[in-house]
């Protein structure tokens, strides 16, 4: 029927513009997703390398950064990115010296409604990473106000996480990050305006992430931005304003953190996964980095969670 038509090239059918897209690359790496009620959340100094998002229906817990306090409501989502340091507290419990996190596992929602009636407050939280350069958006607290169709939405997310506390299927992953997604389209635009990167260092930085585990010397990096190891090196540091070493280590110090928050893998099978062959050598730059050894800072988020 179409033998007359002139053939158009591939690449034409393809895409028929001429000039080629640059677009961002942003994936969302979800490291769990909880929903829980809470009579206890006295912490302070809350700092992570992975984004935090929030939501509650009940009120009355609360976030406090630089001094001003953000409550967790119905109304809104709260989005904290990586390394915001906030203390956390709940209404009605008094304030003490002891930091404590006391909460319960729930299995339906008429069990939300009977702790709500003992005045605790429910809790949806969300953990997740974006990479580099997205995890390095200005500190500080987003509040993303919240439509109906969007507490719909997370209605469901928290059904599902009743029903499946521990198992977080296909449906209910996209269901959370589409709500990331929409919490991120909150920020307003100035604070995405990054300071543009050399293409071949932004690689090298992809090729880190996905390599974490191997061995990465200057010579094997350099190879992969296509320099010379010394110009690689000076335009690493230029780029991001820290040395190759330096930057492979605290990439290396934030995985372990995060397999530690989001896993019970022994510290030496961590350590392996983190690029560190030696368990020892591993403590010792995780201590440099933190302030304790990885076995204590198991011990202080276990102990912290306690439920």
């Amino acid at each position: 029927m179409f033998d007359h038509l002139k053939k158009l090239s591939e690449n034409r059918k393809f895409d028929p513009w001429e000039a080629k897209q640059s677009i961002a690359e942003i994936k969302v790496l979800l490291h769990c997703s909880r929903y829980w009620m809470l009579s206890e959340w006295e912490c302070e100094n809350m700092s992570f390398p992975f984004w935090r998002l929030y939501h509650s229906s009940t009120g009355g817990s609360f976030i406090t950064y630089n001094k001003i306090e953000y409550e967790l409501n119905n109304t809104k989502l709260v989005l904290i990115p990586p390394y915001t340091s906030f203390s956390t507290h709940i209404k009605q419990h008094s304030v003490t010296e002891e930091e404590s996190i006391i909460g319960e596992v729930i299995k339906t929602t008429t069990e939300v409604d009977y702790f709500k009636e003992k005045g605790m407050c429910d809790q949806l939280f969300v953990h997740f990473s974006l990479g580099f350069p997205y995890d390095k958006i200005k500190i500080g607290i987003y509040e993303i106000e919240l439509n109906d169709y969007w507490l719909h939405q997370i209605n469901l997310i928290k059904i599902n996480r009743l029903e499946f506390p521990n198992n977080i299927n296909t449906h209910s992953a996209i269901e959370i990050n589409c709500l990331i997604m929409y919490a991120l389209q909150g920020i307003t635009l100035e604070h995405w305006d990054f300071p543009v990167i050399d293409k071949r260092i932004l690689k090298v930085i992809s090729f880190i992430d996905k390599n974490i585990d191997k061995e990465l010397t200057n010579n094997v990096l350099s190879k992969i931005a296509n320099l010379a190891t010394n110009s690689f090196a000076r335009l690493f540091k230029l780029s991001l304003n820290c040395t190759v070493k330096n930057y492979i280590q605290q990439r290396r110090i934030e995985h372990a953190i995060m397999i530690l928050h989001h896993s019970n893998k022994d510290i030496e099978d961590i350590a392996l996964e983190c690029g560190y062959y030696d368990r020892h050598h591993f403590s010792k730059v995780f201590k440099q980095q933190t302030g304790i050894p990885p076995a204590k800072y198991r011990l202080k988020i276990e102990y912290k969670n306690d439920i």
